[in-house]
């Protein structure tokens, strides 16, 4: 008596390619989690696990991200905007404090626009100066709503980047100092054709 297997019904390309997929992740789920279970061979090294850590773009010390974040929460908001002068013709448009001829303030992710209980100042114009600059200068395509957002702390965590500053995506003294900038001049009233950092 001979044995007959039954006929397979014929399969299509795209469905073998489909069930090798799904047994190849099969196969590789088994095989993970038989290599967590089974314990190491005698002198083999084993891999501290892994700490939970920012990008690893940003691999700064957390020492020195602790105390650049301290730093910033120290500055106050910027919440106004003005003509810095470089020289006697030019100048860069820039946040600054409220009333005063500083720009030593910050901005940072959930200005939208005050940050705390005082409503005084204009920190959108602040945050819309930055977003034009940041535009012009770095060639992005951020919408200048005056709201600091996920999208502008993404470009000025690649500023902080390209100018080698602790990555933390906060606009402050040292990301204005090192990043670059368009000048504009009042006696013509119009603006540099390219971008520099003159300060």
């Amino acid at each position: 008596m001979a044995f007959k297997l039954p006929a397979l019904p014929k399969l299509s390309g795209r469905t073998i390619a489909l069930l090798t997929a799904v047994a190849a992740v099969g196969v590789g789920a088994v095989a993970a989690n038989a290599s967590k279970e089974s314990p190491p061979a005698a002198g083999t090294p084993v891999a501290a696990p892994a700490a939970d850590a920012p990008d690893a773009d940003e691999a700064v010390s957390h020492d020195a991200t602790a105390a650049e974040l301290k730093a910033a929460a120290a500055l106050p908001q910027c919440r106004s905007a003005r003509l810095v002068p470089v020289n006697r013709s030019w100048g860069i448009p820039m946040p600054s404090i409220l009333g005063s001829t500083s720009t030593t303030c910050n901005l940072m992710y959930g200005d939208d626009p005050y940050r705390g209980s005082s409503r005084t100042g204009d920190p959108d114009t602040a945050i819309q100066v930055l977003q034009r600059n940041l535009n012009f200068c770095y060639g992005t395509k951020l919408a200048v709503d005056g709201i600091y957002g996920t999208n502008t702390r993404t470009v000025i965590k690649m500023v902080q980047r390209k100018h080698h500053l602790v990555v933390d995506g906060i606009y402050g003294p040292k990301t204005r100092s090192a990043m670059n900038w368009r000048l504009y001049s009042m006696a013509t009233r119009s603006w540099s054709r390219s971008c520099s950092s003159p300060l």
